[in-house]
């Protein structure tokens, strides 16, 4: 019997997304899936658990999940330049421009994973878009 051996394929980065409330809560995302990119969320350095974000397609908007153990909680992204929100189907902010993040619904279902009073209060304000990510996307280098 032969078997086919594929190996996944990610390629490195470094797209941090710091939390405007509480700076030592970030997301860094350090690998690119076919589908998502793939990290981190951090609390003074300590990794709280597996953060993913994927990016809209025609029938979906942009998408996270959070991990931890056996528990997973997701929901949608929310992006904005400055205090713009950004959609596929405006034409005034363009993608790359994009330099700020809510993640809706993460700060509702935390707590079901963590009481970290850190954690709960950066979860329900705006992320800022590191200088490595684009809009969302990825510089690429």
């Amino acid at each position: 019997m032969d078997f086919l051996v594929v190996p996944l394929a990610f390629s490195k980065i470094n797209c941090v997304l710091t939390s405007e409330e509480v700076e030592e809560v970030r997301i860094i995302l350090t690998k690119r899936g076919s589908s998502a990119l793939i990290g981190k969320l951090v609390s003074k350095e300590e990794e709280i658990g597996v953060f993913k974000t994927s990016k809209p397609t025609e029938n979906k908007s942009s998408k996270w999940s959070f991990e931890r153990g056996k528990q997973k909680i997701e929901g949608e992204i929310l992006l904005f330049k400055d205090d713009s929100l950004w959609h596929r189907y405006q034409d005034e902010i363009k993608s790359k421009d994009i330099n700020r993040s809510i993640f809706a619904g993460l700060s509702s279902n935390l707590p079901s994973i963590t009481k970290d009073p850190l954690i709960l209060k950066a979860s329900s304000g705006f992320f800022r878009i590191g200088k490595f990510c684009y809009g969302g996307r990825i510089n690429r280098v």
